[in-house]
């Protein structure tokens, strides 16, 4: 940390310091937060971050309970594979720059849109409020506008890797592609563990897109062919590590449509430690590790033999249409980074024993049951595959209540013929079962895989926050189309919102029982009601059998 950055640190602490103290002798709320900035600091305990030549965005940490800062959104120019092209991108940096956190801080970020265009700021896996200007994806931020957000995270927030984005309805596809995406840390958790205080971290930011003369071109106009996949900004960079070394690695998927698959050299395996911010109970080898678009992995990777070799992006057959991306089919084989192992061999243990003690929602009470289907339709050639079916997203319409410290459980069911996820903003959610296989651990998720004609059961369990949000398929060129609906949290619903029902939003068709009934419609209903094609497709599945 260079010289200024110290200083704008003490300076910082300083001024947040007396005005901490000026808001307690007033009495206000604010002295509240003056608790907060005494006991929040978990950044000197954090692991070391390598800086060893590998491609880094600038960071911008919180000092004494306090992270405030200005992002410029705008068209301008910018480093992507090494040379300067023109983009949209936070701060002139592609990715933009990384926020580090620590539990109870207040962040501020001070959105100044010099875009041509509206655009506003999500910051993705948080669990805070979603009103007022707070994680509001409701507003609005026109160009050449500043819009303040505050956000207070909560102690009990999972210490994990986050991410911002913008979350304009129809319009986050083309932002987040053009280069509108950035990190979010928050340190502690995994830090704490013995077994990793000494093991170092790389943050690895994976964004997809297209640069073609000087230029991030849109997504019409790039093509499943051209479209490489950048790490933090760079193409193919070089990761060094020791043979035999562990390295920790924050890995966000911040593309806007591309689900990445990577696999390490030799036949060697990923540890998993974390998904979506959330620690996992226990590690989990992984052969080949899955990250949808705005997933985030968190992983250890062992230093192979000395020399040069390379962790790649495997062919994944995200949608039907042959084995060539030109068709539609599998995306080719790409270079994601090198992996230079070199030096004195050393042999570091791996953690042994829980990690972490997260809730099992299965042995509570379910209140409420909900289908969630995910459909489509295709009105014939030369027009998109992915086409709304009835009513299209609509922020002012409210689709689904909960009831806030209630648990619902909600079968997802993809009855297309390619990958969905299902993101849910303000409270995350344990998945319990795929294709009714049940899961043998806890496992949390934001944004979960849909695999083609599957059903897939999670429990929600929204605690701390109502007011109004939205779910919807993370695939963002779906999410645009009208894969996206309303859902609020009350402490208390109404008769009405307490009712039986079925709900046609877009591309999801919503089956709900009533409160404290499990007798919900069946997906066969479901479709049915809203008239999708998709019904024969779901039969032959075998996922309407026993419904």
């Amino acid at each position: 940390m260079g010289k200024s950055r110290r200083l704008a640190g003490v300076l910082l602490a300083a001024i947040v310091l007396v005005a901490a103290a000026a808001a307690w002798a007033q009495g206000s709320s604010a002295g509240d937060h003056a608790v907060v900035v005494a006991r929040s600091s978990c950044h000197a305990k954090a692991p070391p971050v390598l800086h060893d030549g590998f491609p880094e965005p600038p960071e911008l940490v919180s000092h004494n309970g306090l992270l405030d800062v200005t992002l410029r959104a705008a068209v301008g120019p910018a480093m992507m594979g090494g040379r300067r092209v023109r983009a949209m991108s936070y701060d002139g940096s592609i990715p933009g720059p990384t926020l580090v956190i620590c539990a109870g801080d207040h962040v501020v970020v001070h959105l100044q849109n010099d875009l041509a265009e509206a655009t506003n700021l999500h910051t993705h896996g948080f669990h805070v409020s979603p009103e007022g200007n707070s994680d509001n994806i409701f507003l609005r931020i026109e160009p050449h506008t500043t819009f303040t957000y505050e956000y207070d995270i909560p102690q009990d927030m999972a210490a994990g890797s986050y991410w911002y984005h913008p979350h304009l309805h129809p319009s986050v596809e083309r932002q987040i592609f053009g280069g509108l995406a950035g990190a979010i840390v928050e340190e502690g958790g995994l830090d704490r563990l013995p077994a990793l205080r000494h093991v170092p971290q790389r943050w690895i930011v994976l964004d997809n897109t297209e640069v073609r003369h000087g230029r991030v071109l849109s997504p019409e106009e790039a093509t499943e062919s051209g479209a490489r996949i950048y790490v933090n900004g760079a193409l193919d960079p070089t990761a060094k590590i020791r043979p035999g070394q562990l390295q920790r690695w924050r890995i966000f998927n911040a593309s806007a449509d591309r689900v990445i698959v990577l696999r390490l050299p030799r036949r060697q395996h990923f540890v998993l430690l974390a998904q979506d911010g959330h620690t996992l109970e226990y590690e989990r080898n992984v052969r080949d590790l899955m990250i949808a678009p705005g997933s985030r992995r968190d992983v250890l990777v062992r230093g192979g033999p000395p020399g040069s070799s390379l962790v790649r992006a495997i062919p994944f057959a995200q949608f039907p249409g042959g084995n060539t991306a030109a068709n539609g089919g599998p995306t080719p084989n790409q270079t994601v980074l090198t992996l230079h192992s070199s030096g004195p061999a050393t042999r570091m243990r791996l953690p042994a024993g829980a990690l972490s003690h997260p809730l099992d929602l299965r042995p509570m009470h379910v209140d409420r049951e909900r289908t969630v289907v995910f459909s489509e339709m295709d009105e014939g050639a030369g027009a998109p595959r992915f086409l709304l079916n009835g009513m299209s997203f609509d922020p002012n319409r409210v689709d689904v209540t909960m009831k806030l410290g209630s648990v619902e459980r909600w079968t997802l069911v993809n009855s297309t013929e390619e990958w969905h996820t299902f993101h849910i903003h303000t409270n995350d959610f344990q998945v319990v079962s795929v294709n009714g296989a049940q899961i043998p651990y806890i496992d949390y998720q934001d944004n979960v895989t849909l695999p083609p004609g599957s059903h897939t059961v999670i429990l929600m369990h929204p605690t701390d926050f109502t007011g109004k949000f939205v779910f919807h398929c993370h695939v963002t060129f779906h999410e645009d189309h009208g894969m996206m609906a309303t859902v609020q949290v009350v402490r208390e619903p109404s008769a009405a919102q307490a009712r039986r029902a079925i709900v046609l939003d877009g591309g999801l068709a919503i089956g709900s029982s009533s409160y404290g009934s499990h007798n919900q419609p069946s997906v066969k209903e479901t479709l049915f009601f809203c008239g999708l094609h998709a019904l024969a497709g779901l039969t032959r599945a075998g996922l309407t059998r026993g419904r």
